[in-house]
């Protein structure tokens, strides 16, 4: 039995490809890589890997992270330029390595030590990236869009990983991060419990944990989807009790018998999921709560 889900609807080629990794036998950790590398390479996917968001100075920084429920042990990297797949490197780092995450030059300069293909910044910058770019900033506009590809899957094995890349926010100050790198935040595994992974604006998903939130709520016997609406809420009523209107933010969630779960406090967001003996869903998600009416 294996299971696996994704955020947002361009996840749909990354989760085909993980349910053929894991529908052979394979490992989660070699289907969630697989999967997301190819979103990575997509041109037309906006927030993640080529054709991603240019920061404030124009340039592409992305970030990736994973983490190993059998061990623990978690890689991750944060505004890395000129490597396509940061997902790769991340897993270097939690292969490879003694630390949790490599930031920029630091990076870049083990991905290339250990033979991992660069690309020049140019070729990984579309015109649609770059025209984007342009237009805010001769609007001077402020930092926007978020999207993630997190990425959750429970192999045939109990094995449970937790994934994610993403180029972070458009406009964003150069050596930004977001949650999707930060252990616990964007993403959080622990095989024979469960996994969570987040989405959305990060700053807001940092000050309140919620994928180890969410784990932590499987492990004390909610189901999935009570711990996905219960981060969701507490997360949106605990930023309001301190003074702070939440910005948007969506979560799934896995547990070790392959249930699944999902919420959101916008409209739009949605996930898609497999499993075995069926075909790779795409499934619409009505928010919990709704942060415009908070």
């Amino acid at each position: 039995m294996y299971r696996i889900i994704a955020t947002w609807k361009f996840a749909l080629s990354a989760v085909t490809m993980g349910a053929k990794v894991l529908s052979s036998g394979g490992r989660a950790l070699d289907a969630a890589e697989a999967g997301i590398r190819l979103t990575e390479s997509d041109p037309d996917i906006d927030c993640v890997g080529l054709g991603g968001f240019l920061n404030r100075d124009g340039e592409l920084e992305l970030d990736a992270a994973v983490m190993d429920g059998d061990t623990l042990k978690t890689g991750a990297v944060i505004g890395i330029k000129n490597y396509e797949h940061p997902i790769t490197v991340a897993r270097a780092v939690m292969e490879k390595t003694m630390h949790n995450i490599l930031v920029g030059r630091g990076a870049e300069s083990f991905a290339r030590e250990i033979g991992i293909e660069s690309r020049p910044m140019l070729d990984m910058i579309t015109p649609g990236a770059r025209k984007l770019w342009e237009e805010k900033r001769a609007e001077k506009a402020a930092a926007s869009g978020h999207d993630t590809i997190g990425f959750l899957a429970l192999d045939s094995h109990g094995s449970i990983v937790s994934a994610t890349s993403t180029s972070g926010m458009g406009m964003k100050l150069p050596g930004r991060s977001g949650d999707s790198p930060i252990i616990g935040s964007g993403f959080y595994a622990e095989s024979g419990v469960g996994a969570a992974s987040a989405t959305g604006w990060g700053e807001d998903i940092m000050r309140t944990c919620m994928s180890f939130r969410m784990t932590e709520m499987i492990r004390a016997g909610a189901d999935p989807q009570k711990a996905a609406d219960t981060a969701v809420i507490t997360a949106c009523e605990t930023m309001i009790r301190h003074g702070t209107k939440p910005r948007e933010m969506a979560v799934i969630c896995l547990d070790a018998d392959g249930r699944i779960g999902a919420a959101c406090n916008h409209k739009g967001f949605a996930y898609v999921t497999a499993c075995e003996g069926g075909e790779p869903t795409t499934v619409d998600v009505e928010p919990i709560i709704d942060k415009d009416t908070l």
